[in-house]
């Protein structure tokens, strides 16, 4: 039988290896995985070596925390994985995690697959050689990112976004709304903090001092996404401190809450790819530390850092950060995009122009190219 052993951290691989696994069964419906996901990989049959969320730490200070138990998780992760003899590994994302990994199972005789390449277009550009090293191949969900490889004749393939895949060009409003129980003709307004405890503490108690501003101005409706059961009761715990009427927590079910809302306001990351899949306004917000954000400005190569404008190479998503960052800026800024029909109307275009751009047969071109190894 085929072994695949497979990494992701976060509710955003643990998503995109779910459907990456469960299609790779179609092709070949005896391929066992084995490594660490979360519940999405675990219902595709996936014994999880250890809880993934370890994983989900950001920034500086939190991974120095953590430090220790994660070099000690990965260890015996190594272990373990060398020890099952896997036919292939797939890293999904997480790269400070996963490329030591795949250095000692490559070195060890396994085929070394990555699926989504690190932003070394965006920053920390001399990670290209590290790659190269690590790993056999490399799968891109941009399309301009194996051009980047080639100049170092790394082997690299365009292979779309597995989420352009799963959400559909023409999203069913009225469907997710009917799941999520919303039978309201008020604005419906999407607050997304992140998964991790990094960005909860940053972000989470700016966008519900919004969310107090903008009631006071429109009759609408907050939804706020959980992404598990500690986040709801960290949610829950800090709401208390606010007048908000209207206002529910999502466990899960982020696409259905994205799709029910009418404008949303993001943390920075894959979540803004998936509004923007969505086609729906959003507002891109990123808080750290001082010293964080001063170290992340030094080794910035572009100007953009929501995945929408960096991918269209425009500024059409208001982006907030750091010091230019508050309640008041994303209330004001909220209500402005919330009644602007025109921008509203050239924010769906180019969503579908850029959602049609990263559409491919995802699993199919990895399957072809995972095949030979699977024998």
């Amino acid at each position: 039988m085929p072994k695949i052993a497979i990494v992701a951290g976060e509710p955003s691989g643990d998503l995109i290896a779910s459907q990456i696994m469960a299609d790779l069964k179609k092709f070949n419906k005896n391929i066992e995985f084995v490594g660490v996901g979360g519940p999405k990989m675990q219902q595709q049959g996936l014994i999880s070596f250890f809880d993934y969320s370890i994983l989900s730490i950001m920034g500086i200070i939190d991974v120095l925390k953590n430090l220790k138990t994660l070099y000690l998780s990965r260890k015996r992760l190594i272990s373990f994985l060398i020890n099952e003899k896997p036919n292939i590994f797939i890293g999904i994302d997480a790269p400070d995690f996963n490329f030591q990994i795949e250095n000692k199972l490559k070195k060890s005789g396994t085929r070394v697959f990555h699926l989504i390449s690190p932003s070394v277009w965006a920053w920390r550009k001399n990670r290209i050689y590290y790659i190269k090293k690590v790993m056999h191949h490399l799968f891109c969900v941009f399309p301009h990112e194996p051009a980047i490889y080639k100049k170092i004749n790394h082997s690299a393939s365009y292979v779309g976004h597995t989420l352009a895949t799963k959400i559909p060009l023409k999203p069913n409003v009225e469907k997710s709304r009917s799941l999520l129980k919303i039978n309201s003709k008020r604005k419906i307004i999407g607050l997304l903090p992140g998964s991790r405890s990094h960005e909860i503490h940053y972000l989470l108690d700016l966008m519900l001092n919004s969310a107090e501003l903008i009631c006071k101005k429109i009759d609408c409706v907050f939804l706020i996404s959980a992404s598990n059961k500690t986040n709801y009761e960290k949610i829950k715990n800090l709401l208390a401190k606010y007048k908000i009427p209207n206002i529910r927590i999502i466990i899960g079910h982020s696409h259905d809450l994205i799709n029910s809302s009418d404008m949303l306001i993001c943390a920075s990351g894959t979540v803004t790819l998936e509004v923007a899949l969505f086609k729906k306004p959003m507002i891109i917000t990123y808080k750290s530390s001082w010293i964080e954000f001063q170290l992340y400005k030094m080794v910035r190569l572009i100007k953009f850092v929501g995945l929408p404008n960096i991918l269209l190479n425009k500024s059409i998503v208001p982006e907030f950060l750091q010091d230019n960052l508050s309640a008041e800026i994303l209330a004001n800024k909220t209500l402005e995009i919330i009644n602007d029909k025109k921008y509203l109307s050239s924010i769906r275009a180019e969503f579908t122009l850029l959602h049609k751009s990263l559409k491919r047969e995802t699993s199919k071109l990895i399957y072809q190219k995972l095949k030979p190894y699977l024998i």
